[in-house]
């Protein structure tokens, strides 16, 4: 031990360890994300992630084009579901956290399965585009 101790690794290595723990925290203030899942109901290929909520301008909903055809809505708890075919189009969810979750750019046909953040409860959803 005498020799990594002079050589300063194994403070170093509590330091890094430390500093990653206190690191990887996130900040208290960090925006809350919603959870998504695009499944494609043609080739059953699906992809997930997180977005973040929208503010200001981004928060209103345009309008939807007349391509649009949405179906199949679902909500329940912190979820909620909604079934599109389109050219260029998203889907949003309102949380009771008072804040309103997009995301996409869907072309095609998708089943968008969207999760409030924790503690939140999805109230309403839709989409836009077309």
């Amino acid at each position: 031990m005498k020799f990594w101790n002079a050589l300063g690794i194994v403070g170093a290595s509590a330091l890094c360890a430390a500093g990653i723990a206190v690191g990887s925290a996130p900040p208290a203030d960090a925006a809350a994300k919603a959870s998504y899942t695009w499944l494609d109901l043609v080739t059953g290929r699906g992809y997930s992630g997180t977005t973040a909520r929208l503010s200001g301008n981004e928060a209103e909903v345009p309008p939807r084009g007349p391509s649009l055809d949405c179906r199949d809505p679902y909500l329940s708890g912190s979820g909620y579901a909604l079934s599109c075919l389109g050219d260029d189009f998203h889907v949003f969810v309102d949380c009771s956290d008072g804040d309103r979750y997009a995301y996409g750019r869907g072309a095609g046909e998708y089943r968008i399965i969207f999760t409030c953040p924790s503690g939140a409860t999805a109230l309403r959803g839709g989409a836009y585009g077309n």
